[in-house]
């Protein structure tokens, strides 16, 4: 995979009808796995992505914690529900379909989203991409924690991911493609040298418009009817937790 060009992918809106966390969230609320707080959590940090005035790190230090109450292996078996009734839906053949034209082409296929590693990993394996780069975090004693890598995936976060992962292979972001939906991944999408704005928001889509970028617009469910299996992660999913934690 040495000195290929890099097609990277964001995943909310762009790969996927919607927002990966706020989809999860909503089904845990439906199965009483999480309170109406949640709700109110997801509600406010739509609104305030929307006005790209999104706090990220308050967003996953809370939903990490949050996932972190569960033990990993339930909270592996909830997160599988939950991508097969909430995300396998909602992901589009359009995105499935250019994937595979980079690779065809001879490219490395990423997807660089802010979404946490186990999601993007279902993704990555039900689109055939080649890697990933997502928001990662340690399990210890059988839970996950938010002690988060650095830097997050979001805003020049993803750009500084993405040039790295880029530099490790030998490639310049210049011979590069990013597809996004939205404002806050400008910094990678003026880094490459072939942005694409997909389903883009407002003010995205009149700057894409203004600098001649590609505009494009995904829409057609895959039809996916079997859930993929996640392969790569950085943490055993059925890490029991440890005697001395489970007596605390």
């Amino acid at each position: 995979m040495e000195n290929k060009p890099i097609a990277f992918f964001d995943l909310d809106h762009t790969l996927l009808d919607g927002a990966n966390g706020n989809l999860v969230v909503a089904y845990m609320v439906r199965k009483g796995l999480l309170g109406w707080e949640a709700v109110w959590k997801a509600l406010k940090f739509t609104v305030l992505y929307r006005l790209n005035r999104l706090p990220r790190e308050e967003v996953y230090r809370w939903t990490f914690r949050e996932c972190g109450k569960y033990p990993i292996a339930e909270l592996i078996r909830m997160l599988d529900e939950a991508y097969e009734a909430c995300i396998m839906p909602r992901l589009f053949r359009e995105g499935e379909e250019c994937i595979a034209e980079h690779r065809a082409r001879g490219h490395l296929t990423v997807i660089a989203t802010a979404a946490g590693e186990y999601i993007c990993e279902k993704v990555r394996v039900q689109l055939g991409a080649d890697d990933k780069i997502a928001a990662v975090a340690p399990v210890r004693n059988g839970y996950l924690t938010d002690e988060l890598e650095r830097p997050l995936p979001y805003r020049e976060g993803k750009e500084q991911l993405a040039r790295s992962y880029a530099a490790a292979r030998g490639v310049d972001l210049r011979d590069c493609w990013f597809y996004s939906d939205s404002l806050a991944d400008l910094p990678l999408l003026e880094a490459v040298g072939h942005p694409v704005a997909v389903n883009p928001q407002g003010r995205l889509r009149r700057l894409a418009e203004e600098r001649g970028w590609p505009v494009l617009r995904w829409s057609t469910p895959a039809g996916y009817t079997q859930p993929s299996r996640a392969v790569r992660l950085t943490f055993d999913p059925f890490e029991e937790p440890s005697t001395a934690e489970e007596s605390g």
